[in-house]
């Protein structure tokens, strides 16, 4: 029997090491897989902040829908304050055959104004006699260190809805978790204060508008026949030769365009976001598309495009 040699060790098997090229092409890999990772998961973040976007819009323009219509029906049916009347017919009414029903039309607009401001300025606006700024309003404000007439900067209307919605006439106290989804807002800075804003996903503040006549969803097309506005279910702003005298000073008060001739827009209060490139495409008062830039934008089209709009 052959006996092992003392001190015998195994011999190691020898074993070749990884090239230059290997080592590249393992690299390769892994950097693609990250890629395609990173890419999947930027794309989820992006729908998901699209789709809560979406629900924001959708939830704040169900809570708006009931508040604003609440205003509009106790605006039907109220006494119009003797100086409230007297104003709107010495300065906005006109004197033609329809000019009483105006008045009410009118006054109901300036109410919606009122209750649903677009700025600070409407907001605390007091030029209209017997429709003062709302008391909760301006003491909430004023607080703040806003002053009339002056603007602070693009969440306004943002701030003004939320305002509107939490304490207006409309509104029940109204939380942010029942408006957006986790209850995102910003937060505004004041002369002697904060005041908090509505936001989309993206945190920019999104925007609010009572009269959003250029909406595509609203007017497809454009002034349509017929009596086409709820506030207007007769038609009195449809006068042609009204439109003419009085119409100018009745849209610079309410901000709502008229239509040409004998038609007239649909029109129903909207809430919108900028979208993913923070950028409005659309008119933040008409909602109306801002004509394309000269150069062609990201996706081609001319315009930027990506804005998402409430359903009314």
């Amino acid at each position: 029997m052959r006996k092992r040699a003392i001190g015998y060790l195994p011999r190691a098997v020898s074993r070749r090491a990884f090239t230059l090229i290997e080592l590249l092409v393992v690299i390769a890999i892994i950097a693609a897989l990250m890629a395609l990772s990173a890419s999947a998961v930027i794309k989820f973040m992006g729908t998901q902040q699209e789709s809560n976007t979406k629900s924001t819009l959708e939830r704040t323009q169900s809570q708006l829908n009931k508040a604003y219509s609440k205003v509009k029906d106790d605006a039907y049916k109220e006494t119009i304050p003797a100086a409230t009347d007297a104003w709107i017919r010495a300065n906005l009414a006109g004197s033609d055959a329809n000019a009483t029903g105006r008045v009410r039309v009118i006054y109901v607009k300036l109410r919606q104004r009122q209750a649903f401001p677009m700025s600070f300025a409407e907001a605390l606006d007091t030029r209209i006699p017997g429709i003062p700024p709302l008391p909760v309003y301006a003491t909430y404000l004023t607080k703040n260190g806003v002053q009339p007439n002056t603007t602070y900067g693009p969440f306004e209307s943002s701030a003004c809805l939320l305002m509107a919605l939490q304490r207006g006439m409309g509104g029940k106290g109204v939380d942010t978790s029942d408006l957006t989804a986790g209850g995102a807002t910003g937060s505004a800075s004041l002369p002697n204060g904060n005041i908090p804003y509505l936001t989309d996903a993206w945190g920019s503040p999104i925007f609010f508008s009572r009269v959003p006549v250029g909406s595509s969803t609203l007017n497809p097309g454009g002034a349509q026949a017929g009596a086409n506005d709820p506030g207007d279910p007769q038609g009195y702003l449809q006068t042609p030769a009204w439109g003419t005298t009085f119409g100018p000073a009745f849209t610079s008060l309410t901000l709502q365009q008229l239509a040409p001739g004998n038609t007239s827009f649909k029109i129903a209060p909207l809430v919108a976001s900028a979208g993913p490139d923070k950028k409005q495409a659309i008119n933040p008062i008409t909602f109306a598309p801002f004509p394309p830039p000269p150069a062609p934008a990201p996706n081609g089209d001319g315009t930027n495009g990506d804005d998402l709009i409430s359903s009314p």
